[in-house]
């Protein structure tokens, strides 16, 4: 069974499996797969930093939605063949295309990932980066970015490897923007919020 899950649900499966060991503080998705009472695939989704957003989305970075991370217990302790089957539902019912219109995720080389996953799942491969590789002190795979910025401290380079990205539009490039304001999104003022260079924040809301 496909579900929404709560963080203190996925977030040990995260810690067993992924090699990177963790999981966002916040997220704006989060769905599992449970069999007989256990979790035994999950998917967390949230926003990429701005620079990535604006990488995949020039005219409208706001509508980029990244799979985060992607889990799952070993073949032969799970029913579930495909986990590209699952991921399919996400893309096309379970998450607000008319507010996120494009979706990006990457596949690390340097753990030998393929991307075979997004392949199935009908994500277009794009663009392919070296990229440095980092460590924490107890020698897991980790991000510099983490819940909205970007840091080094406490993290060992330990190499380089390729990343590949890998995007999924439900509109023509270039009309993400048209797409949202098409199915009454707008973007509003966040009273008495700024955002870190000063600037007055926003967020978009949807006309009832």
């Amino acid at each position: 069974m496909l579900r929404t899950a709560t963080r203190s649900e996925v977030l040990p499966l995260f810690e067993r499996e992924h090699r990177y060991a963790g999981l966002s503080s916040s997220c704006t998705y989060l769905f599992a797969v449970e069999e007989e009472g256990r979790i035994v695939a999950a998917y967390a989704w949230q926003p990429p930093p701005f620079g990535c957003a604006r990488s995949v989305c020039p005219e409208q970075p706001s509508g980029v939605l990244a799979l985060s991370r992607m889990v799952a217990v070993p073949r032969e302790e799970r029913q579930l063949r495909h986990i590209s089957k699952p991921l399919r539902v996400q893309m096309r019912r379970m998450i607000d295309r008319t507010r996120w219109p494009v979706l990006v995720t990457f596949s690390d080389e340097g753990l030998g990932h393929t991307g075979h996953v997004y392949k199935c799942s009908g994500w277009e491969k794009t663009t392919r980066a070296l990229r440095p590789q980092y460590v924490d002190e107890k020698g897991r795979r980790t991000s510099t970015y983490a819940n909205g910025r970007h840091s080094r401290e406490g993290l060992t380079l330990i190499g380089n490897a390729y990343i590949q990205r890998w995007e999924h539009w439900v509109c023509e490039r270039g009309s993400a923007l048209q797409h949202m304001i098409e199915r009454g999104w707008r973007r509003v003022q966040v009273p008495g919020r700024v955002w870190k260079s000063g600037s007055q924040a926003y967020k978009w809301e949807r006309a009832a």
